[in-house]
């Protein structure tokens, strides 16, 4: 597992879990995500295999007012790239 180092800033990145059919939970390596004030607003993931395989895609998913959006979306060449490219449209939103 590689973690994408931590920002200085407000944000709090936390693995991705998942909740299977039986109820048990998943916690994904290279999968991070980030909420405000209980919003999903973006996430970033190492992408395997394909063309961008050992890349890292991200998205933000708010937009104006914390309403659900497609902000952005991309592939980093690693973990930090990814994380700063989704705060700098975060700050812009919830002018920060």
């Amino acid at each position: 597992m590689i973690e994408p180092r931590r920002s200085h800033s407000s944000f709090k990145w936390r693995r991705t879990a998942f909740t299977r059919l039986d109820g048990a939970v998943d916690i994904a390596d290279d999968d991070w995500s980030l909420a405000i004030g209980g919003i999903s607003a973006a996430r970033i993931y190492r992408v395997r295999g394909g063309p961008h395989d050992g890349r890292w895609f991200w998205a933000v998913q708010i937009g104006l007012g914390r309403a659900p959006f497609n902000s952005g979306t991309g592939n980093a060449n690693d973990g930090q790239q990814a994380r700063e490219a989704c705060e700098a449209i975060l700050r812009t939103i919830e002018g920060l």
